[in-house]
């Protein structure tokens, strides 16, 4: 299944793309060339194989066929784009999605509803939060995918999510958006989330809009 669903965001446009194809299907969409490609062939696992061909598929659909992508030393995805400057990627086992945005530094992340959050629940929430999140799933995950997100966006390594990055409650049912703060020695910074629930998925993104 090609474009699965886009969330059009002022400035930029989130697409995406439900993974029910195996390699073998998407590469007739590629040119020898491009899967000759270092950071395609790096890949050996068929999963990793689909999600970047799906990731490319799917920035074909949604900003054309005209950009590349490199990485930065610490793994972020770099666009060279005319019109959108910056990328951000994200995979589930059944979904892949991608942000692009003109102007803003972005951050999304997908996660499956299902997984088991409680194996690694104080890994990145803090005593407050697991008050809060009290075990709700949907919470769990987008708990999860906002501490992703943010992580995604700013330029630190080594952060520790349960410590330096904090969620302030909200409703799930009820909001469209809820706050994050990430906190380091020489700064804080508070961020706007927004996040959608679909197919046993959530999905959270944010912008540096400071």
């Amino acid at each position: 299944m090609p474009l699965f669903k886009t969330i059009p965001v002022t400035g930029g446009l989130i697409g995406i793309w439900q993974l029910t194809e195996k390699s073998s299907d998407l590469t007739t969409g590629f040119s020898s060339k491009e899967l000759e490609n270092h950071s395609f062939k790096q890949y050996t696992y068929e999963k990793r194989q689909v999600e970047w061909l799906a990731t490319r598929l799917l920035l074909r659909q949604m900003i054309g066929s005209d950009f590349t992508i490199s990485y930065s030393e610490t793994g972020k995805p770099i666009l060279d784009h005319s019109r959108f400057k910056h990328l951000s990627i994200s995979h589930s086992r059944y979904f892949v999605a991608v942000f692009v945005h003109e102007q803003l530094i972005i951050g999304i992340d997908i996660e499956d509803l299902t997984r088991n959050y409680i194996q690694i629940e104080k890994r990145y929430l803090s005593e407050k939060e697991l008050i809060t999140v009290n075990k709700n799933p949907k919470l769990q995950c987008l708990y999860w995918c906002a501490k992703e997100a943010i992580f995604k966006l700013i330029p630190h390594d080594g952060v520790e999510f349960r410590e330096q990055m904090h969620i302030s409650p909200f409703d799930p049912d009820l909001d469209d958006r809820f706050t994050g703060r990430f906190t380091s020695e020489s700064e804080e910074l508070v961020f706007q989330l927004y996040f959608e629930s679909f197919s046993d998925h959530g999905l959270v993104w944010v912008m540096d809009n400071k």
